[in-house]
């Protein structure tokens, strides 16, 4: 069947910039109408439908996102290095507390000493926003001992008035080798990189202009952990990225419609998030790495996919096979949606499946099933587990279960990982996977998401959750079961 194009009213757009539109945590006979309004389209001439957008109840409109707390009871690292600000070009309140932003930049200086290094300089865009509070061009060289400096060349207005970090203007990175030399940092022996994430060729010339004969050692795991224990001031950016994300799932139960194409419904989740406060932009570390979410009726979420995710991505052309496809909604097939949403640079991850009409009992078993992996996985993490051995025991309960060959999609296209870690970056660590055998901790943040994909349509579920001491915490609340629409 032919999909029915959509178009936004006027007064759907107006009340999505007015702000008045359904930021709601339940969507429901609200924002958008199951009502169509047949319309000509204004540049073809072709019959088209409309969506009618009607009045929220006041009582349902979600609250602008409430102050942040600060705190300035959290432990430190054991050190004496107290860091102070110098002559800091800062202009913009900070979102992090000064002893939070302490505590970040000791670390990395234990890391530092840790490895037996003179140094470190650390230009990865994630771990900046991590270790500064902002995101800006720039680089911070953290020496061994005494303070650390902080050299920017662009966007220096966004870093927080309370950044203890002395910060240097530098004209570009091609002055940096310069500037690195006139703060006594040239001399260093052993200087420690983000090797995972650096391009080869800024490593050379940096390491070449700066120190010629000087060892480069791979500092970016020692980051990588540090940054998989979240902090409670991070976790409030995280529950409230959850709560956001939550709402555009939500928003799925008036959208997904008959004939609406999925694109169509991705974008309309996108908006009802964006109006939510989603900062509708998604980090990832690994090379090549493109993430965007999706939503995939039937057998698109069997598509062939360049996303190492799994469940299709078919996109729209062949250049960008990212997030959902051009094929529309249809009655009696599984429609599984995949999404993220980021509020102050820390993100969440979440799918739910729908349908409309009847689905194959074939789909609600597999869906049944993929339900009780994820809830016996979230009793599972608590401090001390170990990954390797949850996402272990997840593939074996799927190969009993008879979901061996389509449990985390199918062939080429199958992930082996059950979850990972998320935060300021989709692909932080831990992963739920063989390779990661370091047990759990407290304060870890991680999407698990099971799924099962047939060559005609895919189920599952994932939520981002917090170990926590007793249970995992989950960020992400929906129900679990096949949620029908339409």
């Amino acid at each position: 069947m032919s999909g029915r194009r959509v178009y936004l009213s006027p007064n759907f757009l107006l009340r999505m910039v007015t702000g008045t539109l359904g930021t709601s945590s339940h969507l429901t006979q609200s924002a958008i109408s199951s009502s169509w309004n047949p319309s000509m389209h204004p540049a073809t001439g072709r019959t088209s439908h409309r969506l009618k957008a009607q009045p929220i109840p006041p009582s349902r409109a979600n609250p602008s996102p409430r102050p942040l707390k600060r705190n300035d009871g959290y432990a430190t690292l054991d050190s004496t290095t107290n860091f102070t600000s110098r002559g800091t070009s800062a202009m913009t309140k900070g979102v992090f507390s000064e002893t939070e932003l302490s505590r970040r930049l000791r670390g990395l200086q234990g890391s530092v000493q840790e490895l037996g290094l003179d140094g470190a300089l650390i230009l990865q865009r994630a771990d900046l926003v991590y270790f500064t509070g902002a995101a800006f061009q720039g680089a911070l060289a953290m020496p061994t001992n005494g303070n650390p400096i902080l050299f920017t060349w662009r966007g220096a207005g966004w870093l927080p008035e309370n950044l203890p970090v002395e910060t240097v203007p530098v004209r570009g990175m091609g002055k940096l080798a310069d500037a690195m030399k006139q703060a006594g940092f040239g001399s260093w022996k052993r200087i420690g990189f983000e090797e995972d994430s650096l391009p080869v060729a800024h490593h050379k010339m940096l390491l070449n202009a700066i120190w010629d004969g000087g060892e480069s050692i791979d500092i970016s795991s020692k980051i990588r952990y540090q940054r998989a224990v979240k902090s409670e001031e991070e976790l409030e950016q995280v529950r409230y990225s959850g709560k956001i994300l939550a709402t555009g799932f939500e928003s799925l139960r008036d959208i997904l419609q008959e004939g609406v194409y999925e694109y169509e419904a991705q974008a309309l989740m996108d908006v009802a998030m964006r109006v939510a406060g989603d900062q509708s932009m998604t980090r990832t570390r690994a090379f090549n790495a493109e993430a965007r979410g999706v939503v995939a009726c039937g057998a698109s979420a069997a598509a062939t996919t360049a996303f190492d995710g799994p469940i299709g991505q078919p996109g729209r052309n062949p250049l960008a096979p990212m997030g959902a496809g051009g094929n529309p909604i249809v009655k009696n097939a599984p429609i599984i949606a995949d999404h993220t949403a980021g509020y102050n640079g820390y993100m969440t991850d979440m799918t739910r499946t729908y349908y409309i009409g009847e689905i194959d009992q074939r789909f609600v078993d597999a869906h049944n099933f993929c339900v009780e992996i994820h809830k016996s996985v979230l009793r599972q993490m608590v401090p001390g587990a170990i990954p390797a051995e949850i996402y272990a025991w997840a593939v074996a309960e799927a190969e009993k279960a008879g979901y061996g060959d389509n449990f985390m999609n199918r062939g080429d296209n199958r992930v082996r990982f059950l979850g990972h870690g998320v935060g300021i970056e989709m692909d932080e660590w831990p992963v739920l996977a063989k390779p990661f055998k370091e047990p759990l901790i407290s304060g870890m943040v991680l999407a698990v998401e099971p799924k099962i994909i047939f060559e005609d349509g895919g189920v599952g579920v994932e939520d981002t959750v917090v170990v926590l001491p007793d249970a995992a915490e989950v960020v992400t609340p929906m129900e679990y079961g096949l949620i029908q629409v339409g």
